[in-house]
Formats: C-alpha cells, sequence, structure tokens
C-alpha cells in the first residue's frame, strides 16, 4: 500500500471512489440517495480546496496504482465547531472512504495510522473525528472508544451523529 498526498491527475477517479462509496452507504444504511450527490459535492468542494490552497491535507492509498482510500486532516466542521470546545489550529481527521470491494481488509487501519504520524509530523497532539453513518460509528468506536459528545436524534428518532476529540503523544 502507498499513502501519499492527493494530486490533479486524481480528481476523476477520486470523484469515481466517492460515488461508489456513498452509493454502498446509502444503500446498506437505507437512507436517501439526495444523500449521494450532496456529500460527493462536498468531498470535491474539499479536494479543490486541498489542490488551490492546501490548508486541507488530503491523501489516498494506493494499491497497484489504484486510489482504494481516502483520508484528510480539514478544518473541524460545523458539528463538531458547533458542540465542542474546540482548540485553535487542531485538525478534523475526515473524508475517510475505502472502495466497498477493499473494506475489512486493514486499508482503514494502514490509513488512520498515517494520518497519526502526519499530525505528530505538524506538532499535533489532539484531534477531531465525526461520524452520522452507523457503519462508521461502529468503526470509530471499535478504533477510539466511546465518543466525547453524542448528538441524540440529531438525524431522526434513533440516529446520533458522534463526535471524537483525542489526544495522543
Amino acid at each position: 500500500m502507498q499513502f501519499r498526498k492527493i494530486k490533479e491527475r486524481d480528481i476523476v477517479e477520486l470523484d469515481d471512489l466517492f460515488q461508489s462509496c456513498l452509493k454502498d452507504l446509502v444503500t446498506r444504511e437505507k437512507k436517501s440517495s439526495e444523500l449521494i450527490e450532496t456529500e460527493v459535492e462536498r468531498l470535491n468542494r474539499i479536494v479543490q480546496d486541498n489542490l488551490l490552497n492546501g490548508k486541507t491535507l488530503f491523501f489516498v492509498t494506493e494499491i497497484h496504482n489504484q486510489i482504494v482510500g481516502t483520508i484528510a486532516l480539514t478544518k473541524p466542521n460545523e458539528f463538531i465547531t458547533d458542540h465542542v470546545g474546540i482548540v485553535e489550529n487542531r485538525y478534523e481527521v475526515g473524508c475517510v472512504y475505502i472502495l466497498p470491494s477493499f473494506q475489512r481488509k486493514g486499508i482503514g487501519k494502514f490509513m488512520f495510522q498515517q494520518i497519526k504520524k502526519e499530525l505528530v509530523r505538524l506538532g499535533q497532539e489532539q484531534y477531531y473525528l465525526d461520524a452520522g453513518f452507523s457503519s462508521s460509528q461502529q468503526y470509530w468506536k471499535h478504533v477510539l472508544g466511546e465518543p466525547s459528545i453524542i448528538l441524540h436524534d440529531y438525524w431522526g428518532k434513533g440516529e446520533h451523529h458522534l463526535i471524537w476529540a483525542r489526544t495522543f503523544n
């Protein structure tokens, strides 16, 4: 597996990955298909932000020259800033997507280890992460433990939004 920053030539392949991942999530979690377009647009804006000004640090993982996963360090989103007393100049770990056919093969773990190394390189000791999809929430609970904040019924009855604020040495 190769972990690297995105390049302009990755734009089309990233859009395809986002489309594939979100179609899979929406189908598995029985969500509105309208979510696909909205979320893909948001992700593509983050990619463009990375390419234009570098304030967002967007990375991909490749296997045999195919992009199979993404992860980014971004400015904390509104879910986080509205509900957590954030520390200035800290990143949110976000945009974690893995092609459905490559899930459950250690790629998420690999990317998270790499992004933690990037945080250390940047002199960061704290980060934020949030999740709205239940499958993502279960994964992050396994990796990070219980969330710092639960926004109960945020997406509807029994559909919570979870936020983690974590520090590491």
